[in-house]
């Protein structure tokens, strides 16, 4: 990514000194930018220190349990599933879908949330993981094929149809999925008037959850391994792919072109490297488990049809 002078960290240029009306200097801190609208949502700094206390302990109790929820429900389906006699769960899923949820619960609470609330690259890198590599590690624990293990074939059955019917045929498609998570974050990182929403007691926590299902919908879509009656062709997945790394970097790029305007945080310019090179790195990770699966799939159908043909040619009356 080509350096300007203007957006490294810790310079000012010609544009630094301007401040528009009723807008907020360039170069403040990412808590100076949050701020307001945490204080505005919270009730103010006086009468609402422990109502906005009170709100924040919500939020981070109802965060941990929704990620604890996650790990507790996969352990106990996969319980479910020995019981009724099913064989063994692979291990590699069950880890796969651990690390994911253990990934976005260090970085929703604790150290990490709070060293995002103060610094702009902390929070880019919260967004790659909550946006990114949580959802493909939870993809590839392959949670619905655990429930359908665990539950009655009646009940297989309905959920198994459910996930045929065009509604959420519609919605894992690889187009629906790829605009569903880039034009979100294309408009959170326009021009940094959005940037509030990611303190505000309630947007915030909602923008976490929009990360994780939009990067969990993406990556079903294109390297999902649960059931999808539907699945899309390779050719589109892989576009898919392609696209969604063309639009990462474009999106980074013009965040960089943004440090030092008016309004945007000091480590804008840090924050849209980490996006562009942390991005490009989730993708290539993406694109190996792609190609394996391709590969796989591929040479089973090889193997079928190498078998097919030499049973036929022994079959034959010479």
């Amino acid at each position: 990514m080509e350096r300007r002078g203007a957006g490294l960290p810790g310079r000012r240029g010609p544009r630094a000194a301007r401040r528009p009306a009723g807008g907020t200097p360039a170069g403040v801190r990412f808590s100076a930018v949050v701020g307001d609208a945490v204080q505005h949502h919270t009730g103010g700094a006086g009468t609402a220190a422990g109502d906005g206390d009170a709100v924040s302990f919500a939020v981070r109790t109802a965060v941990v349990l929704a990620w604890s929820g996650l790990v507790a429900g996969y352990l106990v389906a996969d319980r479910v599933a020995v019981l009724r006699g099913r064989t063994s769960w692979p291990s590699v899923r069950t880890a796969s879908w651990l690390s994911g949820a253990l990934l976005g619960l260090v970085v929703s609470v604790g150290p990490v949330a709070s060293a995002a609330g103060n610094s702009f690259t902390a929070h880019m890198a919260v967004h790659l993981v909550l946006g990114m590599l949580v959802p493909l590690l939870l993809v590839l624990g392959a949670p619905m094929t655990l429930v359908l293990r665990a539950v009655p074939v009646h009940a297989g059955r309905r959920l198994a149809g459910l996930a045929g019917s065009p509604p959420l045929r519609i919605l894992t498609h690889p187009v629906t999925a790829l605009v569903l998570s880039i034009m979100p974050m294309a408009l959170l990182y326009r021009d940094g008037s959005a940037l509030a929403l990611l303190h505000d007691p309630v947007a915030g926590p909602v923008l976490h959850v929009h990360f994780v299902a939009s990067g969990a919908l993406f990556a079903y879509a294109v390297v999902g391994v649960d059931p999808q009656p539907h699945r899309a062709s390779v050719t589109l997945r892989a576009g898919a792919i392609l696209v969604s790394i063309a639009a990462h970097g474009m999106i980074a790029k013009h965040l960089y072109s943004l440090a030092g305007a008016a309004g945007m945080p000091d480590g804008t310019a840090g924050a849209a490297q980490l996006m562009y090179y942390g991005g490009d790195a989730v993708h290539a990770l993406l694109l190996v488990v792609f190609c394996l699966q391709v590969y796989r799939r591929t040479g089973r159908a090889g193997r079928r049809a190498g078998a097919s043909f030499s049973g036929s040619a022994s079959g034959r009356v010479v």
